[in-house]
C-alpha cells in the first residue's frame, strides 16, 4: 500500500509560500534602504512587493544588488583616489620641510650653536666677537646661495637692505682689524677711524638692529632652518657683541691688545654736547652723530637705486600692459606684499582694500607708497638711536634687559612656528588641496 495512503502528505498552501517570499523580499529591500544602496531605476517599493511573482521578484532583487555592487565599487575607487591624493600631498609637504633643513642633524646643530653662543656670552664675553666673525663668514654666504636660488623670484637683492649692509660693514671691519693686528700693523688704522667706526656700529647695533628684533615677525628661533637662523643672527648678534664691547671692554683689550684698542671710550658721549638735534653729517664726536651718518650713507644710495631700477623689477606687467616676466624681488616689495601695502593704503592714502590687494597681486607699488615706506624706515631707525641705543649706552641692566626681551620674542615666534608644524600644517594643507570637494559637500 502506498505510503501516501497511510500518511497523507500535507498540501503546501500556495498563498502561504508567496507570503514567505514576499517577507524575504521586503527584508532585502529594507537592508538596501538602510545602507543607501538603491540603484537608479531598479528600486522596488514595499507597497507593491506583495503582488510580485516569485520569479519577477528574484530577478528584480538580483538587478538591484548588481546595481548596488557597482555603486560600491565606484565608491571604493573614488575613496582610493582620495586617499592617494592625501598621501601625495602630505609627502610633498614633508619633502618641502626636509628641503628647508628640517632633520635631526640640522636641528641638533642649531640647538647646540645656541647653547654655545649663550655660554660664550656669559663665560667668555671677550671672545664673542670672534664667534660673530666666524659664523658670519658661514651664515651670510650660505643664505645668499638660498636667496639666489629662491623661486619664483630671485631674492639676492635682499642683501641691499639696511640690516644686511650693516652686518657686511661689521664683519668686514672686524676682519680688517684682525688682519692688521695679526700682521703687527695695528697702527695702520688710525684711532680716529677706529673711534668713528665703533661709534657708528654701536648706535646702529643697539638702536636699529635691536629695535628690528622687537618689531620684525620673521626674527625667530628655528633651529633647523638656516635662512631663519641667519636672519636671527644678523639682528641679535650685533647687539650682543656690542654689549661685550661696552661692558667688558677691559677683558677684550687684555685678550686682544693688537686688534682692539678701545681707548676711545674715555670721554665718549652718546649725544652731542650742545643739543640732541643736529644736521646730518655733524656731531661726529658723538655716537648718535656717527650712527645717523652711517645710516644716511646707506639710505640715500638705496633710495636712488630703488627709484631708478628696483621699484619696477618685480612688476608682473609693464606700463603698456604687456607681461614683464619679472626675475628679481626686493625687501620693499616683500614687505608691501605682507601687509604694509594695505596698512599704508588705509592709514595714509584712504585707498580701498581691494585696490591695495590688486597692487599686491601685481607687485605694482607706486612712488608714493615707496616714499611713505622709506620715510617710515628713516623715522624708526633714527628714533631707535635715541629710544633704545641711548639707554643701552648708559645702563648695563637696560642693555641686558633688551637682549633678553629680543631673545624671548624670537623664541616665542619660533615656538609658534613649530606648533603650527606639529598641529595645523597638514590639516590646513589638506583643506586647501580639497577645497573644491569640501565646498560641494557644504
Amino acid at each position: 500500500m502506498p505510503l501516501s495512503t497511510i500518511m497523507p502528505m500535507p498540501e503546501v498552501d500556495a498563498k502561504k509560500q508567496t507570503s514567505v517570499d514576499t517577507i524575504k523580499l521586503q527584508e532585502s529591500l529594507l537592508k538596501v534602504k538602510e545602507f543607501g544602496l538603491e540603484g537608479d531605476g531598479t528600486s522596488l517599493s514595499l507597497s507593491n512587493a506583495s503582488g510580485i511573482k516569485k520569479s519577477t521578484s528574484i530577478n528584480a532583487a538580483l538587478n538591484l544588488w548588481k546595481s548596488s555592487a557597482k555603486r560600491v565599487s565606484d565608491y571604493k575607487k573614488g575613496e582610493e583616489e582620495t586617499i592617494r591624493r592625501v598621501l601625495e600631498r602630505i609627502e610633498l609637504v614633508s619633502l618641502k620641510r626636509m628641503d628647508e633643513g628640517l632633520n635631526e642633524f640640522n636641528f641638533s646643530l642649531g640647538v647646540f650653536n645656541c647653547f654655545f653662543i649663550a655660554y660664550m656670552f656669559g663665560a667668555h664675553p671677550e671672545h664673542l666677537w670672534l664667534i660673530y666673525l666666524v659664523e658670519g663668514v658661514y651664515f651670510i654666504p650660505r643664505k645668499f646661495r638660498n636667496m639666489w636660488n629662491a623661486k619664483p623670484l630671485n631674492e639676492a637683492l635682499y642683501y641691499l637692505d639696511f640690516c644686511w649692509c650693516m652686518n657686511f660693514t661689521g664683519v668686514l671691519g672686524i676682519a680688517l682689524l684682525v688682519v692688521k693686528g695679526l700682521l703687527g700693523d695695528d697702527g695702520a688704522v688710525s684711532s680716529v677711524a677706529r673711534a668713528a667706526f665703533f661709534k657708528a656700529l654701536l648706535g646702529v647695533s643697539c638702536g636699529a638692529l635691536m629695535g628690528a628684533n622687537i618689531i620684525l615677525p620673521f626674527v625667530a628661533v628655528l633651529f633647523h632652518d638656516v635662512n631663519t637662523m641667519t636672519g636671527l643672527f644678523i639682528h641679535l648678534m650685533p647687539p650682543m657683541v656690542m654689549y661685550t664691547f661696552v661692558w667688558h671692554s677691559a677683558e677684550i683689550r687684555e685678550a686682544w691688545p693688537h686688534v682692539f684698542h678701545l681707548n676711545y671710550f674715555e670721554g665718549m658721549t652718546f649725544l652731542p654736547r650742545n643739543s640732541w638735534f643736529f644736521m646730518p653729517g655733524s656731531a661726529l664726536e658723538s655716537v648718535v652723530g656717527n650712527s645717523v651718518a652711517l645710516y644716511l650713507l646707506w639710505w640715500i644710495p638705496y633710495v636712488c637705486f630703488m627709484l631708478l631700477i628696483g621699484i619696477d623689477l618685480p612688476k608682473k606687467h609693464n606700463y603698456d600692459g604687456t607681461p614683464a616676466n619679472p626675475k628679481w624681488d626686493t625687501v620693499f616689495h616683500s614687505t608691501m606684499r605682507k601687509g604694509a601695502c594695505v596698512a599704508i593704503g588705509k592709514v595714509f592714502r584712504k585707498r580701498p582694500k581691494s585696490e591695495s590687494l590688486k597692487h599686491i597681486c601685481e607687485n605694482n607699488f607706486d612712488l608714493v607708497d615707496f616714499g611713505i615706506y622709506m620715510m617710515f624706515h628713516l623715522t624708526l631707525a633714527i628714533g631707535s638711536f635715541y629710544l633704545i641705543g641711548y639707554p643701552c649706552f648708559h645702563s648695563q641692566h637696560f642693555h641686558l634687559g633688551m637682549l633678553v626681551l629680543s631673545l624671548w620674542l624670537a623664541v616665542k615666534r619660533g615656538a609658534k612656528r613649530y606648533t603650527y608644524y606639529t598641529t595645523m600644517m597638514y590639516s590646513r594643507t589638506l583643506r586647501s588641496e580639497f577645497k573644491d570637494v569640501l565646498d560641494k559637500k557644504a
